[in-house]
């Protein structure tokens, strides 16, 4: 697959040759897009995301339980019995996987692991694990009861998580190819003769796959829909062998000098395979030579970083990783945290050493004798999940998959032992976990987040981590406790130490009454005892955003997200910040952090912000907080730039209240409780 690193700024592209027609298909093989499928924006490819496709039940519903014509509902379900009927192959596992991430929007990273977690591509990204899974997403990842992915070896597996991840990212420009050559219109095609058709171009012209491969795509065809589909597939195949044997594959005409502005976004969307609104805003903010290098970082297999427990030496775990034919150095920004994988990380998954877990990627360290290996979470889907509890050998929560970038923003916020902890969008915990081994086990730390499911699993994650008895955790909207606190400390300035008695009270017995219902959040330690701050030393907001920043570990994520969803992400965001800033102590410290690269849910957040809370202001890293100087932008941000950093993406700001404040700032009034908190 040619790179965008290959489309010369300059150059202009040889015109392709018009396609041929295909004939009339014997069948109903096409069929007008619905208007929920069409859009308006420049880019044609790809339609704005539909929501998750609930899960099929097979019971009778009424029309808009779903909320999808029950046409649709009835259609999908029948491709997916049909590809579960199927003997799996490497081929019809993928396309299987493909429809469940296009059509029902699962995770492109858990989804192509779900057959066995073997490869760096089935490891998600910590903003991957904080996007809430529909039902029927949960339901699957507990039971993994995907039929079709039974009887694969892991080798087999691993071919599959690999086809999913590439056809996901490369997926524009397998469709302009694949229309190029076939004259169709990649929406008017049946859902699954569009991923056959996607995963077959990608063998061809990515893998180098042998032109005989294509009688296993037309079976397949075959097999799921009709004659008349593998007759489309056969046609449009064989028309991509024929070109790329001829070298007149056809690629998007390269930006020249007098190109538009338009026009470029376009060309280099299609090479690179991103959505146009997306190049053409980072064409805008970053210019073409810095967008260039960035689509080039999105396209390359994904790199990871490991946060180690504190007591493990990173240069010895280095060492041993050696031994695995493993290059991993200490991190450059945080070296006595973070290792950084350098290469031959199948290798390293192939160890054990990677779990990645339901909904967490954790590294699990089982200590025996002088040695450690890791424990590889297909082992538990396989049934050895009991053995391993009983033989007492695991000891876990010895590091975490946790990108550079998301460390540093812990380090930006530099809680420090004794303070208490606001950590107001939690979920899945990351930065949480990482902020109590900094405090080492002294105060408290509240997690808040809407996502009850996610609290479970951070709990979870607590309970492993050395001093993890310091979080606590609660499910709510900030935008609704924010204004609770604010009311308790009303209530205790005019009513004394009776009122604040009162306070506690009603505080303790919200709990009981919650868990009454069997609806509470298990404490850890005994902080259950004890009542919350209404203000904290530090807070952080680590809010929900667009996640531009983490593309290159979420190839799906590109065709997910569209600009008025940007939008509503900075409104969200403006509102969160408000609620954050009432909670903040006077003299305390409020972070604000996302893992976008879009001005609009950064630096355009920080303007409002400040042009509305005067009491605050940014405070630039300061010198103990060991954040190096390149990371750090020219107004005292914390910028990380995936081309130039080589990490994930993020933003963060330290926001440092007056501590003659009156203790009220900001207004949150007008917030609403429908947020989806930790995602960002």
């Amino acid at each position: 697959m040619q790179h965008v690193a290959q489309i010369a700024w300059h150059r202009a592209a040889a015109p392709c040759t018009a396609p041929p027609r295909l004939p009339p298909p014997p069948r109903r093989l096409l069929a007008a897009p619905p208007a929920s499928r069409r859009t308006k924006w420049p880019n044609r490819f790809y339609p704005r995301r539909q929501q998750p496709l609930p899960e099929f039940t097979g019971e009778a519903e009424e029309e808009g339980a779903w909320g999808q014509p029950e046409e649709k509902r009835d259609e999908m379900q029948l491709w997916m019995d049909r590809l579960a009927s199927v003997q799996p192959t490497e081929r019809s596992v993928a396309v299987a996987q493909l429809l469940r991430i296009e059509e029902e929007g699962a995770f492109a990273g858990l989804v192509g692991g779900s057959p066995g977690a073997d490869t760096d591509e089935a490891v998600p990204s910590e903003a991957e694990a904080e996007e809430e899974p529909s039902p029927g997403q949960q339901r699957r990842r507990q039971e993994g009861d995907e039929p079709w992915g039974r009887g694969l070896d892991p080798r087999n597996k691993r071919a599959v998580t690999d086809l999913v991840a590439s056809v996901t990212r490369w997926r524009r420009r397998l469709d302009y190819i694949i229309e190029a050559c076939s004259g169709r219109r990649m929406a008017d095609l049946d859902a699954p003769l569009r991923q056959i058709l996607r995963v077959g171009a990608l063998e061809l012209i990515e893998k180098q796959a042998p032109s005989h491969s294509v009688n296993e795509h037309v079976e397949l065809a075959k097999q799921v829909m009709h004659k008349g589909s593998a007759g489309v597939a056969n046609f449009v195949l064989r028309e991509i062998v024929r070109r790329q044997e001829a070298g007149t594959l056809p690629q998007p005409p390269a930006p020249t000098k007098g190109t538009s502005p338009e026009e470029a976004a376009e060309a280099l969307a299609v090479g690179a395979s991103h959505p146009t609104w997306l190049v053409a805003g980072w064409l805008q903010q970053y210019g073409p030579k810095a967008t260039m290098e960035l689509l080039r970082w999105n396209n390359r297999k994904p790199h990871y970083a490991v946060r180690l427990a504190p007591e493990l030496d990173p240069a010895a775990v280095c060492q041993r990783l050696e031994g695995m034919r493993v290059m991993a150095q200490p991190s450059h920004y945080l070296p006595r945290e973070f290792i950084t994988v350098q290469n031959n990380m199948q290798a390293l998954l192939s160890s054990g050493l990677i779990s990645s877990g339901k909904g967490q990627v954790q590294v699990s360290v089982i200590v025996i004798g002088s040695h450690w290996k890791l424990l590889n979470d297909a082992a538990w889907r396989e049934g050895s999940r009991e053995a391993l509890l009983s033989s007492g050998l695991i000891s876990s929560g010895k590091g975490q998959v946790q990108d550079e970038a998301a460390g540093l923003v812990v380090a930006l916020l530099d809680p420090q032992p004794g303070e208490d902890l606001l950590d107001a969008c939690a979920a899945p915990g990351g930065k949480t976990l990482f902020s109590a081994a900094r405090m080492q086990g002294q105060g408290s730390i509240l997690a808040l987040d809407i996502g009850r499911s996610r609290l479970a699993a951070l709990r979870g994650m607590a309970a492993r981590q050395q001093h993890g008895a310091m979080v606590s955790t609660h499910a709510a909207d900030l935008r609704d406790f924010a204004p609770m606190l604010a009311q308790r400390r009303r209530q205790s300035a005019v009513g004394g130490e009776d009122a604040q008695q009162e306070v506690q009270e009603a505080q303790q017995g919200e709990r009981e009454a919650a868990e009454a219902h069997g609806s509470a959040d298990d404490q850890a330690g005994d902080s259950r005892s004890k009542p919350w701050p209404t203000q904290f030393d530090r807070v952080l907001l680590d809010a929900p955003c667009s996640g531009t920043g983490v593309l290159a570990k979420r190839a799906d994520l590109r065709w997910r997200r569209t600009p008025e969803e940007v939008e509503q992400m900075a409104g969200l965001q403006g509102q969160l910040l408000a609620a954050a800033a009432s909670v903040v102590k006077p003299g305390g410290l409020l972070v604000y952090s996302t893992c976008s690269l879009e001005a609009v849910e950064n630096q355009q957040q920080v303007s409002a912000f400040l042009a509305n809370h005067p009491d605050f202001s940014v405070e630039p890293p300061p010198a103990e907080t060991g954040i190096p100087p390149k990371c750090v932008s020219p107004e005292g941000y914390l910028l990380m730039l995936p081309h130039v950093h080589g990490t994930d993406g993020a933003f963060a700001v330290r926001l440092r209240r007056r501590g003659d404040s009156d203790g009220g700032s900001g207004s949150v009034a007008g917030c609403h409780s429908h947020a989806l908190q930790g995602q960002g």
